[in-house]
């Protein structure tokens, strides 16, 4: 198989799935990102639209994929800090941009504004 490294510059859908399968890449609003591979806690953990934020991923989760995902009309993101115990939830406006999150700790019951009758103790996800 070959070596494919993408550059920084933008990409087709075309192109992605031309691809080998590792190492793993991410297309973000057409710019590539090698995805690195998740713990076991992140395997775990599967709300929709939700992010496990690592040091690493910080800037990509929190500014990078927030934009993308308000500008698409994503109405509940979650970004989960498996360090910190923390999870913010982000919900949709009625002016289609993402209000100041909801943060919950260990302590604390999620509840989706999406997902009807979705909730989840956070204590259940990061035990």
């Amino acid at each position: 198989m070959s070596s494919i490294k993408p550059d920084p510059k933008k990409v087709t859908y075309a192109e992605y799935l031309t691809w080998p399968d590792e190492p793993r890449y991410e297309v973000i609003d057409g710019i590539p990102h090698k995805q690195s591979v998740p713990s076991r806690k992140h395997q775990r953990i599967h709300p929709a639209n939700r992010r496990t934020v690592y040091p690493s991923t910080w800037h990509k989760d929190r500014i990078e994929k927030l934009n993308v995902y308000q500008k698409h009309g994503v109405k509940e993101y979650l970004l989960i800090y498996p360090n910190e115990r923390v999870v913010e939830q982000y919900i949709l406006t009625e002016e289609d941009v993402y209000g100041t999150p909801f943060i919950y700790k260990e302590e604390d019951v999620l509840r989706s504004f999406v997902l009807q009758g979705f909730e989840v103790a956070m204590i259940d996800i990061f035990s």
